[in-house]
């Protein structure tokens, strides 16, 4: 039982552990501001402003 819980534990670390990399990969190619951008044009049409 304590084995199975150590390979859940362990598989949601290294699920967690390669998702930060990735959002740090992400941050630091400045594929944040674009995201922005991207996500405030997609508001302002649904509310009919853009």
């Amino acid at each position: 039982m304590k084995e199975l819980l150590f390979k859940k534990n362990l598989l949601a670390v290294i699920f967690m552990l390669i998702g930060i990399g990735l959002i740090v990969t992400g941050l630091l190619s400045g594929q944040a501001a674009s995201v922005l951008n991207k996500a405030r044009r997609i508001c302002m049409e649904c509310i009919g402003i853009g």
